[in-house]
């Protein structure tokens, strides 16, 4: 029998539970990854490419055509270009192309949204400075003024153009994780995310499901999916970051894609869902779930540790008193000692998560917290160690 591939432009965490999505159907995964180390240990097959080449690409799966059954990605960065090589070569073509870049574009969801009275700007500072088609937190500023948005403009690297002016909301900040099609709705929860001071937005606590089966979370719900069936969003899974504001809830972005950082496999341990389940369903044309009704045994929680400094990382301490907390904590390495920290403020900087588990997803957090501050990281810098 000839061999069945099924082809992963990038993906998450938790590979190897795709894997075995992909095999429990007769399908090996193969994953093409532009940097092999971001994905940790795991079984799951992984080859060094330059995914962001679309002509290579298309060589590759020319190339492989015979065993390449279908080609996808969980990513919203791969996303489009996983779509254009299904439309290239007539893989079965789960998605939209254009509805695809149409979500890539944060700019254009929020002028959509807008045009439909969904979503409004104010003349107030400051404001957030991001890229239309960023992800990982990468080209995002608070700025205060217009000069500070000028000198932005001109020092970033980035073109003007490349740029979305978002208002900054005063108020905790959530992720709604849902899923999205022609026919089903699903809302598998909401996230905490707990996130570091200005000027930097980077995701430091995250626990799911919060605030489950109340009467908070169903207006979340319902909000939620008043703006993706105002925007026609038919893609499947989606990662909504909003802020709650003393005026409701605020829109930061749609994401069409799976939860990234760790809020996946939050799902997959609190839930009935299995999302990397899903999404190998979706690619495969199979009914997504058996049940679609949510069913929660639990809450998640993870601490990530960032480094604070460019340099390189001597130690990583504490794992072994922090495994020792309530909660079964696990500790998901990001780095290792040797690594080089090139950037600051984005996800590259992130040395790796402590999770926990709970009765509900604050039980978990309280855990998760409390583990994390056994650990402690060392960064060399121009010849000096800093903790």
């Amino acid at each position: 029998m000839a061999e069945k591939i099924l082809l992963a432009i990038e993906a998450m965490s938790e590979l190897d539970e795709m894997t075995a999505a992909a095999e429990k159907h007769g399908y090996r995964l193969q994953v093409l990854a532009e940097d092999v180390s971001y994905y940790g240990e795991t079984n799951s097959e992984i080859i060094a490419f330059p995914t962001r080449d679309h002509i290579k690409l298309a060589a590759y799966v020319e190339d492989n055509r015979a065993s390449i059954k279908q080609v996808f990605s969980v990513t919203d960065t791969w996303g489009v270009i996983a779509s254009k090589i299904r439309d290239q070569f007539g893989f079965y073509q789960f998605g939209d192309t254009e509805k695809l870049k149409f979500f890539r574009d944060k700019g254009a969801v929020e002028a959509a949204l807008i045009s439909q009275g969904l979503a409004k700007h104010s003349d107030s500072w400051p404001k957030v400075l991001k890229l239309r088609n960023g992800t990982g937190k990468i080209g995002v500023y608070l700025v205060k003024s217009e000069l500070e948005t000028e000198h932005i403009f001109g020092t970033s690297g980035f073109s003007r153009d490349e740029f979305l002016i978002q208002d900054f909301y005063y108020g905790p900040a959530y992720s709604a994780e849902v899923w999205r099609d022609s026919q089903n709705e699903i809302f598998f929860g909401i996230t905490n995310r707990i996130l570091s001071e200005p000027p930097f937005f980077t995701e430091r606590v995250k626990s799911f499901p919060w605030a489950a089966n109340s009467q908070w979370e169903t207006g979340v719900r319902d909000w939620v999916f008043q703006l993706l069936r105002a925007l026609d969003y038919t893609l499947g899974l989606a990662h909504i970051e909003f802020i709650e504001t003393s005026t409701g809830f605020q829109l930061v972005e749609i994401n069409a894609r799976m939860a990234g950082a760790l809020i996946a496999p939050g799902i997959l341990a609190t839930t009935n869902f299995n999302p990397y389940e899903m999404a190998v369903h979706q690619a495969l044309g199979l009914p997504l779930c058996e049940n679609t009704d949510r069913k929660i045994h639990g809450g998640f929680s993870h601490v990530s540790l960032y480094a604070t400094e460019l340099g390189t990382v001597r130690s990583i301490q504490g794992i072994e008193e922090a495994v020792c907390n309530p909660g079964s904590p696990r500790w998901v390495p990001s780095r290792k000692v040797g690594d080089r920290i090139v950037e600051i403020g984005t996800y590259r900087s992130r040395i790796g998560s402590l999770t926990a588990t709970g009765t509900t997803a604050s039980i978990a957090q309280d855990r998760a917290i409390n583990a994390s501050r056994s650990i402690s990281v060392s960064i060399e810098t121009d010849g000096t160690t800093h903790a």
